[in-house]
């Protein structure tokens, strides 16, 4: 989730562009961290150590990791673990932007360190997102305090990352009393819980999940992009269903229901509304919950 928040937060800065950004992501799945990368990320050496050594060393001879070594800057089993990082979706992300020489190494942290001042992120909280700790990066954005409710903002967003954007992200969520809904698909469950899922969104956003959830393609939100969006959400109601089982807490899904036209305005005193962002469009997810 991190490389396309901070990806965003580049663009922000004008370092690079929307469209460097998206031919950027996703990261190609062979890409991997260089052990300078690692280190400089995790804060494990000082960054005068770090450039000291790259301006030392030939590449093409020798390894930053056996030099560090060598001057006492990293012991052998830290190496190891370091070496554990190198497949890590952030650090690939950040040796991409070197490799193409968007940036340099020693900007890398004085960015991470303006963009969790800007976000208002605690160390362990960029810990988790740097980390990519699914869980807990879903908890950042999505703090709330029932344990179903989590477990259902953890499907959903599971199911996004794993049939629809790989780098699906997420904004701050909400609590709402009165929302009103665009285009809709929702589903209700009814048994031990009783809630609506809904997902929404105005003018063609629902497209970043219809045209990615399945073979078809839509120009524009109709009826058959959104009787796509329902199926989706009952994929996510079927997995959390499941997961509750676990829990002996028996849920039913209803129908889907969806509307090519602006939505009711809803009013309770638990809408949860969770802002999403897949393939360039945004959306949100709506819980509402009934005792």
């Amino acid at each position: 989730m991190l490389k396309r928040l901070f990806g965003n937060y580049l663009v922000e800065k004008k370092i690079i562009t929307q469209e460097q950004l998206n031919s950027l992501l996703p990261v190609p799945k062979d890409a991997t961290a260089e052990v300078e990368t690692i280190v400089t990320i995790l804060k494990m050496m000082p960054a005068s150590a770090v450039k000291e050594i790259l301006a030392a060393i030939d590449k093409n001879t020798s390894r930053f990791g056996d030099i560090a070594i060598e001057k006492g800057y990293l012991s052998d089993d830290r190496l190891d673990t370091i070496l554990t990082y190198q497949s890590n979706a952030f650090m690939s992300f950040c040796q991409v932007l070197l490799n193409k020489r968007i940036l340099q190494i020693e900007h890398i942290n004085p960015l991470l360190d303006e963009y969790q001042q800007k976000g208002g992120f605690t160390e362990l909280q960029m810990s988790a997102l740097i980390h990519d700790d699914f869980e807990q990066c879903v908890d950042i954005f999505v703090p709330l305090k029932s344990a179903e409710l989590k477990m259902l903002a953890l499907t959903l967003i599971q199911t996004l990352r794993r049939l629809i954007d790989e780098d699906v992200y997420l904004e701050k969520a909400y609590l709402a009393r009165s929302f009103q809904l665009d285009k809709y698909a929702c589903q209700a469950i009814v048994g031990d819980m009783h809630l609506r899922i809904y997902l929404s969104a105005p003018e063609d956003g629902l497209l970043g999940i219809a045209n990615y959830f399945s073979g078809d393609t839509y120009e524009v939100v109709d009826n058959d992009a959104l009787d796509n969006i329902g199926e989706f959400i009952n994929c996510v109601s079927g997995l959390f269903a499941t997961n509750l089982s676990y829990e002996n807490v028996s849920v039913d899904m209803n129908s889907p229901e969806y509307s090519s036209l602006a939505g009711p305005y809803l009013s309770n005193e638990k809408l949860y509304v969770i802002p999403i962002n897949a393939n360039g469009y945004s959306f949100k997810a709506v819980f509402e919950v009934y005792e």
